[in-house]
């Protein structure tokens, strides 16, 4: 039997879902985006993260109960933090069955990333239904292993996660709004709008180098742009476009992202799997840009999907000075717009609502 309750107008169900996401937002806002679409249905959240990662500033503690493990990740970690891992991993997995336990979860919903390790082992030790969710077109490590021993896997592109359901990524809701680009592009008249980011954090390669780039090109072909610099490099971004006499926008953070991919004609940016993910929810053509230290070269990868259909290009951040002036020189805005399409079109379906899915034919 489901226990249930009714709180005023609002059908609330007595039923505990958790999600493990730690340590970069590529993992954590996914899982956010899962947490609001499920909680909107009337479940409960517990998060398990970290005590000092980066999801307890992204995660409103206010709306879900959080629960930190003591786990960080080995890559480029020194000897004895090796050494000590297996301390480590007892001890978060004994913290994960505790939070698991109390809460009564029914279901476990891990993004990836070295916390959702002993969360992971915790709900096997628990008989907790397992849900492994990939963000990347080449798998993590973590995710990698846990596929083999979880209930039901998802992945947002094609890759090697066992029996994982393409589904895509869970994105912000705000990116949904964004105009579809067959009526974006209606009318549209005026310099090419570039929009760049790097990340929340801003890129400081595009900061430093992008500005002599565009100028190349802004004195042929009048530019407009706006550029996410991150907090530390607003200054210099701001002076760097004004000595080039190019039209630019620099933001610390973009808030309204919506509103900037419905304005831009096309993107440059790294190739992070929620960058991908939002370009195609959105449709906006792109010039991306791989993160060259990027575990296992994913972000190339990720952004090979987009490449395959005509809806980005690709450059690798050695050839970036010698390749976009050739890119951008060539194009137009009708070149941007198929792009556009050619992105949307990838497209199909709600990771969200598929997820929500699942679980509800689990608890029944």
């Amino acid at each position: 039997m489901r226990i249930e309750e009714t709180c005023g107008d609002n059908f609330i169900k007595n039923i505990n879902i958790s999600i493990a996401a730690a340590g970069t937002g590529g993992h954590i806002n996914p899982g956010i985006a899962v947490a609001e679409s499920l909680q909107k249905k009337g479940y409960t959240i517990l998060w398990l993260g970290t005590p000092k990662g980066m999801e307890n500033r992204l995660v409103d503690k206010k709306k879900y109960k959080f629960s930190p493990l003591s786990i960080s990740g080995l890559r480029k970690k020194g000897f004895f933090r090796k050494i000590f891992m297996p301390f480590m991993l007892t001890i978060s997995t004994f913290q994960a069955i505790k939070a698991l336990r109390l809460s009564k979860t029914k279901i476990l919903i891990v993004m990836g990333g070295y916390v959702s390790f002993p969360a992971a082992l915790a709900a096997k030790i628990l008989n907790i239904r397992l849900i492994v969710h990939e963000q990347n077109s080449i798998p993590g490590f973590t995710n990698k292993i846990l596929s083999h021993i979880s209930n039901y896997n998802f992945s947002a592109f094609t890759n090697n996660i066992k029996n994982a359901r393409v589904v895509g990524n869970p994105i912000r809701n705000e990116i949904r709004k964004v105009t579809n680009p067959k009526k974006r592009f209606l009318n549209r008249r005026g310099p090419l709008r570039i929009l760049v980011f790097g990340g929340s954090l801003g890129a400081n390669f595009f900061n430093h180098n992008l500005p002599s780039i565009l100028e190349k090109i802004n004195k042929k072909n009048k530019l407009s742009v706006i550029h996410q610099s991150g907090e530390n490099m607003f200054d210099f971004l701001v002076q760097n476009y004004k000595e080039k006499n190019i039209k630019a926008e620099v933001k610390k953070y973009i808030f309204d992202m919506d509103k900037k991919y419905d304005w831009a004609d096309i993107v440059i940016a790294r190739s992070g799997a929620l960058t991908v993910s939002e370009l195609i929810q959105s449709g906006t053509a792109s010039i991306l840009i791989p993160f060259p230290a990027a575990v296992d070269d994913h972000q190339y990868f990720n952004a090979k999907i987009l490449e395959e259909k005509d809806a980005a290009y690709i450059i690798r951040q050695r050839d970036l000075n010698k390749k976009l002036p050739i890119y951008l020189a060539k194009l137009d805005r009708k070149k941007c717009k198929k792009m556009a399409i050619n992105a949307k079109s990838l497209h199909k379906l709600d990771p969200c609502k598929e997820i929500f899915k699942l679980c509800e034919s689990l608890i029944k």
